[in-house]
């Protein structure tokens, strides 16, 4: 495949304000950001409407772009809600959401048919018929599965008409892209209504049910972070539109070290 001549995106997240700063000052050409409800990460400080105001406005300032995350999944009572919420993101001039329930896209595309949706990684699109199947919905832009491979990354690009985004960095979930019931089991917490309470990091015994134990306090459900830097040039060469840094839980001094990276 021929290497495309303009360099991708690179994609940092914020938690906040101080976070988006170090971000854009690191270099980052776009910005995701969460706002007070519907976003995967409840649990950052997260924007609220003037704060997101503030961060349009910096980030455009600074030629940079601003995505805002739309990504858990919405029960019935609340579309009305996010969509409205969508609408004023839109007045307020952010460009593109990022989603994931099927719902809420159909609805943003009836009603702000020109605002621009990005394919949450939780929609766990990691092949060429699901990005093909998330543009016939109107999703322009792809955030591929964590744990896709090269190839699935390569087919997805050369077969669809949707831009691709893929995570170069940052944490991986024991499940596949955050379709994860772990928490919402055992805590009451559900990681697909973005409070997710990482029952996967704690350590856990390995017993055989008798009482006899064969491994304990071990990590045994964590799994390393993803870290693909090594491995730039095979993305660029894949066509890669966008490359994603996982950590709107990070401080500033981790996001700016790792987006100069």
């Amino acid at each position: 495949m021929k290497r495309k001549t303009q360099l991708p995106e690179l994609l940092a997240p914020a938690g906040d304000m101080t976070c988006l700063y170090a971000a854009v000052a690191a270099g980052a050409d776009a910005i995701y950001v969460g706002g007070k409800r519907f976003g995967a990460r409840a649990f950052a400080k997260n924007f609220d409407i003037d704060e997101l105001r503030r961060a349009v406005n910096y980030c455009h300032l600074h030629g940079v772009k601003l995505y805002v995350t739309l990504n858990t999944l919405i029960e019935d009572i609340e579309l009305r809600e996010a969509v409205e919420y969508a609408a004023e993101l839109y007045r307020i001039g952010v460009d593109a959401l990022i989603v994931c329930d099927v719902g809420v896209i159909s609805a943003i595309r009836r009603h702000i048919p020109d605002l621009e949706l990005h394919g949450s990684t939780q929609m766990s699109v990691h092949s060429t018929d699901g990005v093909i199947a998330a543009h016939k919905m109107g999703i322009s832009r792809v955030v591929l599965a964590r744990e896709s491979s090269l190839e699935n990354i390569k087919s997805a690009v050369e077969n669809s008409p949707s831009e691709i985004e893929v995570f170069l960095h940052g944490a991986l979930c024991v499940c596949h892209s955050g379709q994860c019931l772990f928490s919402s089991m055992v805590g009451g917490r559900s990681g697909n209504r973005g409070e997710c309470s990482q029952p996967c990091r704690l350590p856990y015994d390995l017993t055989d049910g008798k009482g006899c134990t064969y491994i304990k306090g071990k990590h045994l459900l964590s799994v390393c972070d993803l870290d693909l830097s090594e491995r730039i040039g095979q993305m660029l060469d894949a066509g890669v539109t966008s490359f994603k840094i996982e950590g709107r839980l990070k401080d500033r001094v981790y996001l700016r070290n790792i987006v100069s990276h």
